[in-house]
């Protein structure tokens, strides 16, 4: 009854040969399941077996997509270079990387909902992964700055589509020599092996490695099973613009209290932006003076055709603003500061969620003795985003100042 079951629990998750489920440890009352993995290793390995006997076992602990209610965790032994081996030239959708707490299925599931612009709340309704989980996942890939090939554009492992392009319930048109063959290839193993399931679901995530590996020549047939065009295809040129006109750049602020002149003979124009002056006082709130420059970001927008003059030279401002050399007169890595951020002795009251992130992944850096590393990561993160952190930097320098 067992073997039953562990059986049917490989096909619902997708684990194929040479894996397979050793045990399965359910608790009702925390309504969670542990799959413990193990690797059946060929007779002809056996010869090489006492040399890495010698190699040091590693337990690694991955957090799975739900099994029903059950959260699903995946306990799998083996040594750091075998993981490492197993890691190309893809990831096992049932396997996580080194240093993280969630499998490659859960990162690609999170990231493809996160790029099809789900919030954290409607990935979790949808995938029954923690929203707390899924937030570190987004913001750790976003500060890494992981180019995910299958994240953004392939459907995941479990999708269907690849078991029905293997079993020619879809005809995927190509002209890759390459691509036919290992479509060929796969149908009959499909039809002549015994162990269907497990061998199945390895066509899949052989099927899928292809895919990744000759993205470049697979437009085409990218587009067929329904992936969306890469993002990355923008030119840096459109990039810059996004990024330069965004509520926090400087230069709206500079616009407001008149330290910069946007020059228009537009009459309307000047007389709104007269009246977004006087509303632009000291007084105000941060999130008040936000309002105001969204306000007139939504006016401009609303106006493009005939104020295209005036944002031409609003894009220009601000391309000078952000080629003028950063100068944000933050401490040095080795600061005692920055531990004391991390180890929250100095509280800084952030309402930043990257911020609040990314202390949470630094604290566990510091628990493991990666001091001087954690530092480093936290005062780069601060001079990167030293624009959208002024009051968090404030604080730091008033400490400094009280040190002194």
């Amino acid at each position: 009854m067992d073997k039953i079951r562990a059986r049917e629990l490989e096909n619902i998750l997708g684990i194929y040969s040479p894996f397979y489920i050793k045990d399965i440890q359910l608790n009702h009352q925390n309504e969670t399941c542990k799959v413990i993995i193990e690797e059946l290793h060929n007779k002809s390995r056996i010869l090489g077996s006492r040399i890495k006997e010698t190699t040091e076992q590693i337990t690694f602990r991955w957090k799975h997509i739900k099994f029903g209610h059950y959260r699903t965790i995946i306990k799998f032994r083996t040594s750091k270079s075998n993981h490492a081996r197993l890691m190309r030239p893809v990831c096992p959708a049932f396997l996580g990387a080194i240093g993280k707490d969630y499998t490659q299925q859960v990162e690609d599931l999170v990231l493809f909902g996160h790029n099809n612009k789900l919030d954290p709340e409607s990935i979790s309704t949808l995938s029954g992964i923690d929203s707390e989980d899924i937030k570190i996942i987004i913001i750790k890939n976003q500060n890494e700055k992981i180019k995910k090939q299958t994240s953004n554009l392939l459907p995941l492992e479990t999708d269907p589509i690849w078991v029905k392009i293997i079993k020619r319930e879809f005809h995927l048109k190509t002209n890759l020599t390459p691509l036919r063959m290992l479509l060929h290839r796969l149908e009959l193993l499909d039809v002549n092996n015994y162990d269907n399931d497990k061998s199945l679901q390895e066509s899949v995530a052989t099927l899928r490695a292809f895919f990744i590996k000759n993205k470049a020549n697979l437009k085409q047939e990218y587009f067929q099973i329904g992936a969306k065009p890469d993002k990355e295809s923008k030119t840096e040129e459109s990039k810059k613009t996004t990024r330069s006109l965004t509520p926090t750049h400087p230069v709206w602020d500079k616009i407001l209290t008149e330290k910069i002149s946007v020059m228009s003979s537009n009459l309307a124009f000047n007389l709104y932006i007269s009246r977004l002056k006087n509303l632009y006082t000291n007084d105000l709130t941060p999130s008040e003076k936000r309002d105001i420059i969204v306000e007139m970001m939504k006016y401009l927008k609303k106006n493009i055709k005939g104020l295209r003059a005036e944002l031409i030279s609003i894009r220009r401002i601000a391309e000078s603003l952000d080629n003028e050399p950063v100068n944000t007169e933050l401490p040095e890595k080795d600061n005692m500061i920055w531990r004391d951020i991390i180890n929250e002795r100095l509280n800084l009251n952030s309402k930043k969620l990257n911020l609040n992130l990314l202390m949470v992944k630094l604290k566990g850096q510091m628990a493991q003795g990666l001091e001087e590393e954690t530092c480093g990561e936290l005062q780069k993160f601060f001079t990167d985003n030293h624009r959208a952190l002024k009051s968090e930097i404030a604080i730091i320098k008033n400490e400094l100042s009280q040190v002194v």
